[in-house]
C-alpha cells in the first residue's frame, strides 16, 4: 500500500509576507553594517595620526625641535610687517639653501619608512620656488615628476575617498600632486572671519551656537613668522620645540584633520598645504562649490575638518589621539590649539 504526499505551496501572500520580512531585516541590518565600516574607517584614520604623531616626536628626538616648514618666499617679517630677518633674508640654517617651499611632512618620511622617499627629494631643498620647466625647490621637474604625487595611504583619510592625488591645488594647478587630510596646527590665527559651521548663526560668525566672541583668537599670522601652534608656512626662521609647548603636551593640539577637497591648499609636501587654523571653526564646509568658488573663499576653509559624523580627529603633542566633536566650546577649541596661551583648558572642558 503507498502513501500519497503532497506538499503544500507558498501563496502569494506569504511569499510577499516572507519578502516583506526579508526586507525589514535588511532595512535593520544596513545601518549596523555602514556604522561599522565607519568605525572601522575612523580607527585606521586613528591609527594615520598616532603615526604621524610619532614620527614628529621622533623626528624632535633626533633633532630638538619639530618639522619645520619652508615658505615659497621671503616672509620672515611680524604680523605688524616688521622686518625680522637680516638684509637678504636668513636663506641656509634652518631653511636650507633657497626659500623651497618644503612643508614639515617631507621631514617626517624618515619616520614613516620612507627614507628613500626622502632621499629623492633632497634636491629640492636648494633654490627659490619655482615649478615652470626645469623649476626650482619643490617645483624642481625631477622631484614633482618623481615624488610630488606620490599619494602615501598614512596621508589620506579612509572616509574620504576623495583624499588622492590632485590637480586643483593652489601654486600646482595642472600638476598632479599627492594630498593630506592631516594638517599641523598653526593656533588660533583668524584667517576669515566669514566661516559658519551652523547655518544662520547670527549671534557669532563662528557658529557654535556658545557665543563666543568673534575677537577671540589670534591676528592672521599664517604668512609671516609669527604662530603660536606647533607648526607654520614659515617655522624653519623659528622652530618649535618641546619646552615651548607650557600649555602642557596633552593639552596643545599637533596635527589634526581636513578635507582636501574642501581645502585647496592640501599638497602634501609643500610649506602651503600642510597646515590648517583653529582660528576657523571645526567642520566648515562650502556646499556643492565649484573650484573657482573654493578657490576665492580659500580663507574659509584653512580650518580643521572630517568626514566622520559629528566632529573630527586631533593628535595631540603627547602623541594621543582625541576625537573633538564640532560643538566644542570656542574659547575651548581656540585654546587647545595654542602652545603658550595660558589658558585652563583641555578636551574634558
Amino acid at each position: 500500500m503507498s502513501i500519497r504526499r503532497t506538499s503544500r505551496a507558498f501563496t502569494l501572500v506569504e511569499l510577499l509576507v516572507v519578502i516583506a520580512i526579508i526586507g525589514i531585516l535588511v532595512g535593520l541590518l544596513l545601518p549596523a553594517v555602514q556604522a561599522a565600516r565607519e568605525a572601522a574607517r575612523r580607527m585606521s584614520c586613528s591609527n594615520n595620526l598616532k603615526n604621524i604623531g610619532l614620527a614628529c616626536l621622533n623626528y624632535h628626538d633626533t633633532n630638538n625641535k619639530f618639522p619645520i616648514s619652508v615658505g615659497q618666499w621671503d616672509e620672515e617679517r611680524d604680523c605688524t610687517g616688521r622686518r625680522l630677518g637680516p638684509s637678504g633674508g636668513s636663506r641656509g640654517g634652518n631653511a636650507g639653501d633657497g626659500y623651497s617651499g618644503k612643508g614639515w611632512i617631507v621631514d617626517i618620511l624618515p619616520y614613516i619608512e620612507q627614507q628613500a622617499m626622502y632621499d629623492g627629494m633632497k634636491p629640492g631643498f636648494v633654490g627659490d620656488f619655482e615649478k615652470r620647466g626645469a623649476g626650482r625647490g619643490m617645483g624642481l621637474r625631477e622631484v614633482r615628476n618623481n615624488y610630488m604625487n606620490r599619494q602615501l595611504d598614512i596621508l589620506s583619510c579612509p572616509s574620504d575617498a576623495l583624499a588622492r592625488t590632485s590637480t586643483d591645488m593652489w601654486w600646482w594647478v595642472d600638476r598632479e600632486v599627492a594630498t593630506t587630510s592631516y594638517k599641523g596646527c598653526i593656533g588660533d590665527g583668524i584667517i576669515s572671519l566669514d566661516a559658519q559651521n551652523t547655518p544662520g548663526a547670527t549671534n557669532s560668525p563662528f557658529g557654535n551656537g556658545d557665543g563666543g566672541p568673534t575677537a577671540v583668537g589670534s591676528p592672521d599670522c599664517h604668512n609671516t613668522v609669527e604662530y603660536n601652534g606647533i607648526f607654520n608656512r614659515n617655522s624653519y626662521f623659528r622652530p618649535c620645540s618641546l619646552r615651548k609647548v607650557t600649555d602642557g603636551a596633552s593639552n596643545t593640539f599637533m596635527v589634526g584633520e581636513n578635507i582636501p577637497s574642501q581645502d585647496l591648499h592640501s599638497a602634501a609636501y609643500f610649506a602651503d598645504g600642510d597646515f590648517a587654523t583653529c582660528g576657523i571653526p571645526l567642520n566648515v564646509f562650502i556646499v556643492d562649490a565649484p573650484i573657482d568658488e573654493l578657490k576665492s573663499r580659500w580663507q574659509e576653509t584653512r580650518g580643521y575638518s572630517s568626514y566622520h559624523a559629528g566632529g573630527a580627529q586631533f593628535v595631540m603633542v603627547d602623541g594621543s589621539v582625541h576625537f573633538v566633536t564640532e560643538d566644542i566650546a570656542t574659547l575651548t577649541y581656540r585654546g587647545l590649539a595654542t602652545k603658550n596661551g595660558e589658558e585652563v583648558v583641555s578636551l574634558s572642558n
